[in-house]
């Protein structure tokens, strides 16, 4: 059910991130409040709440179904999806090389995507890697609901509201 669009669609998220949707947040919270007010709660289809989508594991998709009904952690996904999309820099290069791997093992495990993703290949290196939307199979089949944001910035503790005293005794911070 994997068409070449969804093929493209992964490569672009693990290359540039999320920053083509976000445009600040309370725009991105808004988005995603929208989206999971429609989703039952539960894991997703295609995976755990974490799904790594570039070589090095730096960028996954966060499935927003194990999210529903977690407030705190739609808070913590719009601060993370924002610092992402802010920090995120990706190449044409980088781009267009995964891209041409990616059709390498099309022709080799997918023979029936290779010439679709060669002409989508051609057509998006033409216009600067636009970022595209999910094939119709893929959404009827998967329904997908994540935000693609920075693996380090998921997994790393929240700051907390408590304020320590600025000296005193047993001061540990000098």
């Amino acid at each position: 059910m994997l068409q070449a669009a969804d093929i493209y669609k992964l490569i672009h998220q693990s290359v540039f991130g999320p920053g083509h949707i976000i445009t600040g947040a309370e725009a991105a919270r808004t988005a995603l409040e929208q989206e999971m007010a429609g989703l039952e709660p539960g894991a997703s289809a295609l995976s755990d709440e974490l799904e790594p989508i570039d070589p090095a594991g730096r960028l996954v998709r966060v499935n927003l179904k194990p999210l529903v009904g977690r407030p705190e952690a739609v808070e913590r996904l719009v601060d993370v999806l924002v610092e992402s999309a802010g920090t995120v820099q990706g190449k044409n290069e980088d781009a267009e090389t995964r891209l041409a791997a990616a059709l390498g093992w099309c022709r080799e495990h997918l023979p029936f995507l290779a010439d679709e993703l060669a002409v989508l290949s051609t057509e998006t290196r033409a216009a600067g890697f636009p970022a595209r939307h999910h094939s119709t199979v893929y959404l009827r089949n998967y329904r997908p609901a994540y935000r693609v944001v920075r693996l380090d910035l998921w997994e790393r503790p929240r700051r907390t509201d408590v304020s320590l005293p600025e000296s005193g005794p047993g001061d540990f911070r000098s």
